[in-house]
């Protein structure tokens, strides 16, 4: 949470809207990451893939899409 004013303010993004779901996360390199997004804090996202936990760096993502099932 930031201060403005005097109100607290929540950090939010995207992040609520999949949490639980399965995404797939493009990269600033071009490769792609497909898994199920299991926690997100301010400047990481934790993802569940087949190959087990990723953690990436919010700075490298460049797109997040839902996976359609």
């Amino acid at each position: 949470m930031r201060q403005v004013g005097r109100k607290q303010v929540r950090h939010s993004d995207f992040s609520e809207e999949y949490s639980g779901r399965a995404i797939s996360i493009s990269l600033a390199d071009g490769k792609a990451i497909s898994g199920v997004l299991v926690e997100s804090r301010r400047y990481w996202v934790k993802l569940r893939t087949s190959n087990g936990v990723v953690y990436i760096n919010k700075a490298f993502m460049v797109s997040v899409v839902p996976n359609v099932q």
